[in-house]
């Protein structure tokens, strides 16, 4: 009787263990190791044809830690060897390092690395951006977009090409592919009243396109093509791209995006920035966490919003402490999203969400700023998403409201595609 207990057990054992080897070979063929990939990355024909073409040319650098950033080193090195004179650099929004949380108080700073001025465009006057480009043969610009409207480096972007003061000054711009290319231009354009740092590009919400082709979309429709523009693409490219089989790296563009996964989940949690909650900034998961101290019980929640994913990605509960930003020092209960379906709809899930917390939570509310307008009409672009979720509309009814305009962008963008 021992012995057959014996046995069973070890077949049980065997079948366990069979079963996480299984699902751990499953596991790692879903994502390839970068030797596998096919795609070259920008910054290789950058260093080995375009550097060398600005032999005693005079730049102004762009970049951070998820370009050429990465390497200061390199960067000093191969602009030295090549006679390429750095003039000075722009600062994004999370420093040259993208180790920053909060933005530089100071318009410019001494960069200690280059040990050159780094100016911070978000502090800079439009009318007084000319002046820090003049001078410059050629503007490189290098880091990683999100494919959104709201995310800062479009406007960074935007504002650099709106104030050159030469026509003969080159924008020389290294392309990536980024998390959001699968779902196409989607959402609302910005009204006027609500264009801000976050939301300044005239785009939808998502835009459907990479930096390299936002770059001529905004070259060709709203500056009559006067930016020479040198878009430097990645090799082998292709729209339809799986990040993981691809096997890309991913290079973080913030101390808030230190993952692939986080990157996923800003797409949609990022509309959280607008309601009383965390979205995980000053935690272990960024982006992957949220909620705040109000959020009690939020296991009564999850059946329904599990429910409603329609398996494309799935809720558990979680405790955190964010070290800085909203409810620093405090203990949050919440919610952790895994996305499963990478190629899911982020407004889909951020607006059921954030329905479905409105209608559970009587402490839920609408992040205001003083003069009482809402923060995330100025995410969104519109009054539209708060004022469709406090009236219980679906998400469908919401999505049919714009859906015309989401058309005629696609439509729009199409000539100005690369990949």
């Amino acid at each position: 009787m021992r012995f057959k207990e014996r046995n069973k057990k070890n077949l049980t054992l065997f079948i366990f263990f069979l079963t996480i080897s299984s699902g751990s070979c499953v596991e790692a063929s879903s994502r390839s190791h970068i030797s596998k990939s096919k795609i070259i990355p920008a910054e290789v024909s950058f260093y080995e044809q375009v550097l060398p073409s600005l032999a005693g040319k005079s730049v102004v650098l762009v970049t951070n830690p998820s370009g050429i950033g990465r390497h200061p080193e390199k960067i000093l090195k191969e602009f030295k060897d090549k006679k390429v004179k750095i003039k000075h650099l722009i600062g994004l929004e999370h420093g040259f390092l993208g180790l920053e949380e909060d933005f530089s108080k100071s318009p410019v700073t001494m960069d200690e690395t280059f040990q050159l001025p780094i100016y911070h465009i978000y502090k800079v006057k439009n009318s007084e951006i000319p002046a820090i480009l003049k001078g410059a043969d050629a503007i490189v610009f290098d880091v990683v977009d999100m494919g959104m409207r709201c995310y800062t480096y479009l406007s960074v972007l935007k504002r650099l090409m709106d104030n050159l003061p030469d026509p003969n000054t080159k924008f020389i711009l290294l392309d990536h592919p980024n998390p959001a290319l699968y779902l196409g231009a989607r959402g609302e354009g910005i009204q006027k009243k609500f264009l801000n740092f976050a939301g300044e590009f005239p785009s939808l919400f998502f835009t459907g396109m990479t930096l390299g082709e936002a770059a001529a979309f905004y070259n060709g429709e709203y500056l009559g093509g006067k930016v020479k523009l040198d878009i430097i693409s990645p090799e082998n490219l292709k729209r339809g791209f799986d990040w993981d089989r691809e096997g890309i790296p991913w290079s973080t563009p913030s101390p808030n995006l230190p993952m692939l996964d986080s990157a996923r989940n800003y797409l949609g949690l990022v509309l959280l920035e607008g309601v009383n909650v965390s979205v995980g900034r000053g935690t272990q998961a960024p982006f992957v966490y949220f909620g705040a101290p109000w959020m009690n019980e939020p296991e009564d929640i999850i059946s329904e919003l599990n429910e409603d994913s329609k398996g494309d990605y799935y809720y558990q509960s979680v405790f955190f402490k964010p070290v800085f930003g909203p409810f620093k020092g405090e203990i949050c209960r919440g919610l952790r999203l895994t996305v499963v379906n990478r190629k899911y709809d982020p407004i889909r899930m951020a607006y059921n969400l954030t329905s479905i917390m409105k209608k559970k939570y009587k402490d839920f509310k609408w992040r205001q700023y003083a003069d009482g307008s809402h923060n995330i009409d100025f995410l969104w672009g519109t009054e539209k998403f708060r004022e469709s979720v406090d009236a219980g509309k679906t998400y469908e009814e919401f999505k049919a409201s714009y859906a015309e305009s989401e058309s005629s962008t696609n439509r729009l963008i199409q000539k100005y595609l690369i990949y």
